[in-house]
């Protein structure tokens, strides 16, 4: 009778792990790449949160897409903004086959989890409309984009 093979898989590796946390809350020994000869703090630890500026808007599809939907008379479907955007140059199209499918995409997320905050509103199916706080940032993105 053949004895079972284990389906553990074995890796040849020989690199050390690094050290794991103790119980009481301790924190783990630094390791050789945390403590090397030119480890540096990170920036963002030294920034307190009064000297934080706001950054720009992203120069994104979505915010191209406030850009379009502020020049438009009427609630516009995701292809239609796509096309918009990419003629008047506020966006220029990547690798991926479907930009206007991540775009709804974006716009559904913003529009169900921002609350008031959400720039997109759904008209009907399919189409979208700008809320009074995307109507209110479309200057904003508009010098954003003009300036990069």
């Amino acid at each position: 009778m053949k004895a079972k093979k284990s389906s553990k898989k074995q890796t040849g590796s020989t690199e050390k792990r690094p050290a794991k946390r103790k119980k009481t809350g301790e924190p783990a020994a630094p390791t050789t790449a945390d403590v090397g000869a030119g480890a540096k703090k990170s920036a963002k630890a030294d920034r307190s949160a009064k000297d934080r500026t706001p950054a720009a808007p992203r120069k994104s599809l979505a915010s191209a897409a406030v850009l379009v939907l502020a020049e438009a008379k009427g609630p516009m479907g995701a292809k239609a903004i796509v096309d918009a955007a990419v003629a008047a140059g506020w966006y220029k199209p990547g690798q991926g086959k479907t930009p206007h499918a991540t775009l709804y995409s974006s716009m559904l997320r913003e529009a169900r989890n921002d609350g008031d905050k959400a720039r997109f509103r759904k008209a009907k199916r399919g189409m979208w409309e700008l809320t009074e706080a995307g109507k209110t940032q479309a200057d904003v993105i508009k010098e954003a984009f003009a300036a990069k």
